[in-house]
């Protein structure tokens, strides 16, 4: 090891409050890379199969790259890396901040915690120090509070923590990162919380090692340069993500009413513009980097005057505002503090408060159950309260919603399925796929369920000449290409946010470690990892018929905007994910075949499932 990684892995073992060190395998490093690929290595490796996510066999681990903590442009994230509550597949949930850069600093690349702590518990680290603490203090304290606590008790701390979601084990609670930022897809604040784990705080004071250092220095200079002259990135930093409001809506496929339209007639009240004018204060930025597309917003007339927090981001702005017909980006940011400061996944939840209106207005959920909550489109102070429920598992409602709409729907029936939009279990981000149908083949085989950043393809389908948008003609192979890219660069790992070459990224990645991948042998990293996952997935049961989509999207179809009349073609989408097993290598049950396996040196991997 000559550096990139720092060669130390932290094992915290939560029953017996004691610790171990061991050495990062660098063999699976040249592999696998690091943060979400690595770390799925050692989740296959370690985990046993079929291993409850919320039982304390269940592995909770904090992973970074050979590029985190560096000098190169944003690289300040992380992963965690667990399975999956809400999905029971495997789970790699990104986040930014700076947690994950003062990790690297303290001189861990991956901090493992195994098993349960009979009491609540929060976890000190200052560089090799490892401290365990009582944490009943701020057992039920909300995630900003817990967040501030610590800032005052231990110093200034870099935090990883749980909100009252994450202790009541609601499947698709967050851990919250320095007060601010999340790993929110996928549960995994609910696995902390089946550790009786509240938060983390450390601290690091090391350099992190570079194996040439100049030449590392000299393309990291040359990213930079490449990020501030890249026509885009003057958007990103004025208007963040919200930016993409406008342009989706006015497309036709922006989440509106539990996705029962893509075209929502209050847009303007809730896009980039509206939040600029009314709520945002300034920017901010996560560690190292220089786009800085935070929005810091605040509240400044109505009922919720003062409320302050960052965001709303737009997957927030999407679900929780024109999925749940919100006409007011002050109610969708109200919303979103609430979601934050009880620590749940804003895309999850949106998913999950649309479907309950659904079926309150449908019949299914009664005003009784709800405790006499009159729930409905736009409005914020009865969904706050259900909220509220829901992180708290209060009443049958609460608790059932607590579940994800996979469940909810299985639980609370009368045809609810129709109307409960997942894949695999995890709830659809902000793009329709009946506006973009390359998006219906990137959900339907995400590693991780229902999400857009394995490969998001709306871009290329709007501005393309040559793709059709209403077709899934050509997106196979571009789903399965962007996939392989993804899973490298989200290994090293680096914000998807930032114009990087392909070429950069292997350059900066062999500086750092005295590797000498190739950009081919970088994207061969990639399509490893997603086969390896693959095959972890098979091995919890899931099958080829769970690589699908939501009954909404073949059958109902849009009454306004650019997509009115449209579904997704049942048949042309089979077609379509047939051929992208074909592209992968995989069989017509979309197992990877032994060629192929061979191909990745993965064989040994295809006897567990």
């Amino acid at each position: 090891m000559s550096g990139g990684y720092t060669g130390k892995t932290l094992i915290i073992d939560l029953n017996n409050h004691a610790t171990s060190v061991e050495e990062t395998d660098m063999n699976g490093a040249r592999d696998f890379i690091g943060a979400k690929g690595l770390g799925a290595k050692i989740l296959f490796d370690r985990l046993p199969k079929g291993t409850d996510p919320l039982s304390p066999e269940n592995l909770l681990m904090f992973t970074t790259g050979p590029l985190t903590g560096t000098s190169t442009q944003t690289s300040g994230r992380g992963t965690v890396v667990t399975k999956s509550p809400q999905t029971g597949l495997y789970l790699d949930s990104h986040f930014g901040g700076i947690f994950a850069a003062e990790m690297k600093k303290a001189g861990w690349d991956f901090i493992i915690f195994k098993a349960r702590s009979n009491t609540p518990v929060y976890i000190v680290i200052n560089d090799d120090s490892v401290e365990f603490k009582d944490a009943s203090e701020i057992w039920g304290k909300e995630c900003l509070e817990t967040h501030n606590w610590l800032q005052q008790i231990e110093g200034r701390v870099r935090t990883a923590l749980i909100g009252p979601a994450g202790e009541n084990l609601v499947k698709f609670s967050a851990i919250t990162i320095d007060g601010h930022r999340h790993a929110g897809r996928g549960g995994p604040g609910a696995v902390m919380g089946s550790k009786n784990l509240k938060a983390i705080a450390i601290n690091g004071s090391n350099k992190v090692p570079l194996h040439d250092p100049d030449g590392f220095r000299k393309v990291s200079k040359e990213v930079l340069k490449q990020i501030k002259e890249n026509d885009f990135v003057p958007i990103r930093k004025k208007y963040g993500t919200p930016y993409w409001v406008k342009t989706v809506n006015d497309e036709g496929l922006i989440p509106t009413r539990n996705y029962q339209e893509g075209y929502f007639e209050h847009a303007d009240e809730i896009n980039a513009e509206a939040m600029q004018k009314r709520i945002v204060d300034r920017g901010g930025a996560c560690y190292n980097c220089v786009i800085a597309c935070w929005n810091r917003s605040s509240i400044k007339s109505g009922p919720h005057k003062g409320i302050s927090l960052v965001g709303p981001e737009y997957e927030t702005l999407a679900l929780m505002g024109s999925n749940l017909g919100m006409n007011s980006v002050e109610d969708v940011a109200y919303l979103n503090e609430r979601c934050n400061e009880l620590g749940m996944d804003t895309i999850s939840l949106g998913g999950v408060l649309g479907f309950a209106i659904e079926a309150y207005r449908k019949g299914v959920i009664t005003s009784k159950e709800l405790g006499g909550n009159d729930i409905g489109w736009g409005k914020a102070e009865k969904l706050a309260r259900l909220i509220d429920d829901i992180a708290h598992r209060k009443g049958k409602i609460g608790d059932i919603l607590a579940e994800g709409v996979r469940i909810a729907s299985e639980k609370l029936g009368k045809d609810s399925k129709d109307y409960a939009v997942h894949v695999k279990g995890l709830e659809i981000p902000g793009y329709d796929p009946r506006g973009t149908f390359g998006m219906g083949l990137a959900y339907a085989t995400s590693d991780r369920g229902g999400c857009h950043q394995r490969a998001w393809t709306v871009k290329a389908e709007l501005n393309d000449p040559e793709l059709d948008r209403f077709s899934f003609e050509k997106k196979a192979g571009i789903v399965k290409d962007v996939q392989d890219e993804r899973a490298a660069f989200f290994s090293l790992v680096l914000c998807d946010f930032a114009p990087i070459s392909e070429e950069n990224c292997v350059d900066m990645w062999n500086l750092t470690s005295g590797f000498d991948h190739t950009v081919e042998s970088y994207l061969l990293a990639g399509e490893r990892i997603w086969n390896l996952i693959r095959l972890f997935n098979l091995r919890e049961g899931l099958d080829s018929a769970d690589d699908k989509l939501p009954t909404r999207f073949f059958k109902d179809s849009f009454t306004k905007g650019p997509a009115k009349g449209i579904v997704l073609p049942e048949e042309d989408f089979k077609q379509s994910l047939l051929e992208y097993y074909s592209l992968r290598g995989w069989n017509a049950k979309g197992i990877p075949t032994q060629k192929k396996l061979k191909e990745l040196g993965l064989v040994k991997y295809a006897k567990a499932i």
